[in-house]
């Protein structure tokens, strides 16, 4: 609702018996003529207008009869309107909506002047009532296509994000399940052909709450896949009827839902051909634009999944590649309780050189061992396998911890005679005799080891060190010895751990010995889950994490 000044004056009192056509907003409009006494409250209108407020023909008017019309969203407005033209003279012009005998809402414009009478006061508003419905309605079609347009350059933007991090087939049906309903769509399938048969490669609905399964591909289905795989472009079905039209066979099998399909054929980069079927529970138009758009967002589905196929057999290799490095099964040595994890970087081909060991030593005591390879490769997981092998040969040989540390260190500053691949080591060993508590350590480079007394609080041994393996051949290794109490517990970890929140190795020290607390009469599996959680991004390739924690048990236990 507003006023305006300068509106010019479209009939004068008494009007025309017919309505007539007006030009508001570059549209053609129908217009009718009013007259109201402002003193007396007495409307007098042609009968399009009052056809248009619901009044009666056959009988005098007031402004009551007028404002019953009006819509109630829009009537203390159109009040307060009123009150300010009763006020002053000048020209006016009134928006509003009124519900018409047909049962229809329509938009309303009133352009009028208010006339002085012989007293000089306002005494008469006489103007033109024009019916802008279509106007207002090709208004709010053109706000909706502009608003859709954006909502839709806006999720392909996301998507492109999305897909670009994306590394499995899951999070890829995740970012593409968001995109569902700006389509308007209710469900994607992705359909590989395998010899003659058609085969589910991943799929997924726009109900976040549904449960995830492979649906089954019904005869709908089956046969726009199979024809689009066949003329290797876009089949597009905006109805049920032009379904049946198209396909007549399919008359008695088609379901009541959806209402429209699009099958698009993808073709990977080794020009193996699948298809993508996407149904809507509405009828489509697909329109030239929202084909466009259609078909660029699944031409980017269908690399992710190409992408995220190839990551997930390299992620498989990887794994067991790495599997075969690390100790296989539990680590077990009589008289230590000992729980061990290794956890794979969040990205790449989730392989590194992060290693733990526990070595049953020569004498009855028990070495262990933690250790880290820079960087993330095949090259640091498989030096590092060599390195763990070292280790356990050394050990084996009976040499004490810091004798084991120098010859691994000759032996990899050997290794490193390319610059350009050389790599170096950090590592901690300890050797504990379970008989006594006696515990010896050395470390090169290696974050100092956690200690967890019986009712006293976690803390980091001080232990001076070398530098990482590697880097300097004639390096040596100052050895620490110490007692520790029965039920006493050891921990060991990587940097992985520790700078896994912000990269602060700070808060991340806190943050571990915080989780060793209570960890002497706790289950030692419990507790490396509890380190480890919350440390994998959602994004970002991480680091590697190796955690390795050992109680002492006490002699009644090791009995």
């Amino acid at each position: 609702m507003r006023d305006v000044e300068s509106v010019p004056t479209a009939a004068s009192r008494g009007g025309a018996s017919r309505p007539g056509a007006f030009q508001a907003s570059a549209s053609m409009v129908e217009a009718g003529f009013f007259c109201w006494e402002i003193a007396t409250g007495e409307i007098a209108c042609d009968p399009h207008t009052l056809a248009l407020h619901g009044m009666p023909t056959d009988g005098p008017s007031d402004i009551s009869d007028f404002l019953a019309s009006v819509h109630e969203s829009d009537l203390v407005d159109v009040r307060d309107a009123l009150t300010l033209i009763a006020k002053s003279c000048g020209n006016y012009q009134i928006e509003y909506r009124v519900t018409s005998g047909d049962g229809r809402q329509r938009s309303l414009e009133a352009r009028g002047r208010v006339l002085p009478g012989t007293d000089g006061q306002p005494a008469r508003m006489v103007g033109v009532v024009m019916d802008t419905t279509a106007v207002h309605e090709r208004h709010e079609a053109e706000r909706r296509r502009f608003h859709e347009r954006a909502t839709r350059d806006r999720w392909m933007r996301e998507l492109t994000a999305a897909l670009a991090v994306a590394v499995t087939v899951k999070d890829i049906m995740a970012a593409a399940q968001a995109g569902l309903r700006t389509f308007g769509a209710e469900a994607l399938t992705v359909v590989a052909p395998e010899g003659k048969r058609l085969t589910v490669v991943a799929s997924c609905t726009d109900d976040e709450q549904s449960e995830e399964s492979t649906p089954v591909l019904d005869a709908t289905a089956r046969t726009l896949v199979e024809e689009s795989l066949k003329r290797r472009a876009p089949v597009l079905v905006g109805s049920a009827d032009a379904l049946t039209t198209g396909y007549p066979h399919l008359a008695p099998l088609a379901p009541p839902t959806p209402q429209a399909w699009a099958a698009l054929p993808l073709t990977d980069s080794r020009g193996r051909v699948s298809a993508c079927l996407v149904s809507f529970p509405e009828p489509q138009e697909f329109q030239p634009e929202e084909r466009a758009l259609l078909v660029a967002a699944i031409g980017l589905l269908s690399q992710s999944l190409e992408r995220a196929g190839m990551y997930e057999s390299e992620h498989a290799l990887a794994t067991e590649l790495q599997r075969g490095m690390l100790p296989r099964g539990p680590l077990a040595v009589p008289g230590v309780t000992i729980a061990a994890r290794y956890q794979a970087a969040t990205s790449g081909m989730w392989i590194g050189g992060d290693w733990y060991d526990a070595i049953s030593l020569p004498g009855g005591g028990v070495a262990l061992v933690i250790g880290d390879v820079q960087g993330h490769s095949v090259h640091a997981a498989s030096l590092m396998g060599r390195l763990r092998t070292a280790v356990h040969a050394y050990a084996n040989e009976g040499h004490p911890p810091a004798a084991v540390l120098e010859r691994t260190n000759r032996l990899l500053a050997e290794l490193n005679t390319d610059p350009d691949r050389a790599l170096f080591a950090t590592c901690c060993y300890l050797a504990l005799d379970p008989s006594d508590g006696t515990l010896q350590v050395c470390r090169a480079g290696h974050p100092a080891p956690a200690l967890v007394a019986p009712r006293k609080r976690p803390r980091l041994l001080k232990v001076p060190g070398g530098l990482p393996l590697g880097i300097d051949r004639e390096q040596q290794y100052p050895t620490t010895r110490l007692s520790i109490a029965p039920g006493s517990v050891l921990a060991l970890t990587t940097d992985g751990l520790l700078e896994a929140v912000n990269k602060d190795i700070d808060q991340g020290t806190e943050r571990f010995l915080k989780g060793l607390r209570g960890a002497c009469a706790a289950d030692l599996e419990n507790v490396v889950d509890g380190l480890l959680a919350g440390t994998r991004k959602a994004h970002g390739p991480g680091d590697d994490v190796a955690v390795l924690l050992a109680r002492l048990d006490p002699p009644a236990r090791r009995r």
